[in-house]
């Protein structure tokens, strides 16, 4: 048998065994944001500033100014960038939760609502669909930064998400405060 047959089957396996855990992971993780003040979170509303820092924190800028100092060591460098990558981990699990919560909160009041709203139950299967895929190609995106390969770019994900709480606020009125 030809090797290149066989490495592109290890390849092809392991991409899949790959992609497998990282969405075993991800769906662990968004069971976790079905706890009992999910929705409550949703309905009072959602903080999308607190996620600006997803789109500077795995900034390479950050690193040439860490190596550009005498005394900076290839350690030190390689210490901010994992310890970045955690903390963006971080952050992308709030998003991933918050985002879980309103979208329990949506599914809540659609069923809660008097009249049955067919576009609103399509915009919430298209969305949640958009969102996999996209946390996906971010997981992708931030595995390959850790190998130090590429970069990765939080804006589609957060535009999405922020997109997404436009739309349903729009869909869903907000609870009155009473």
């Amino acid at each position: 048998m030809n090797y290149w047959v066989i490495a592109g089957w290890i390849v092809a396996a392991g991409t899949v065994a790959g992609l497998s855990a990282a969405l075993f992971w991800m769906w662990s993780g968004a069971r976790g944001a079905e706890d009992v003040g999910a929705e409550q979170r949703a309905a009072e509303g959602f903080a999308f500033d607190r996620y600006a820092v997803m789109q500077r924190l795995l900034s390479e800028a950050d690193t040439r100014y860490l190596r550009s100092h005498p005394g900076a060591t290839p350690e030190m460098a390689a210490r901010w960038r994992r310890e970045s990558v955690s903390i963006f981990r971080a952050y992308l699990g709030e998003l991933t939760r918050d985002f879980h919560a309103l979208h329990a909160h949506a599914r809540h009041m659609l069923a809660e609502s008097q009249t049955a709203s067919p576009e609103l139950a399509k915009t919430l299967v298209r969305q949640q669909g958009a969102f996999l895929r996209a946390r996906i190609a971010l997981e992708a995106r931030l595995l390959l930064f850790q190998l130090g390969a590429g970069h990765v770019d939080a804006a589609p994900l957060l535009e999405m998400v922020h997109a997404m709480r436009l739309d349903l606020g729009r869909l869903v009125p907000e609870p009155s405060a009473a």
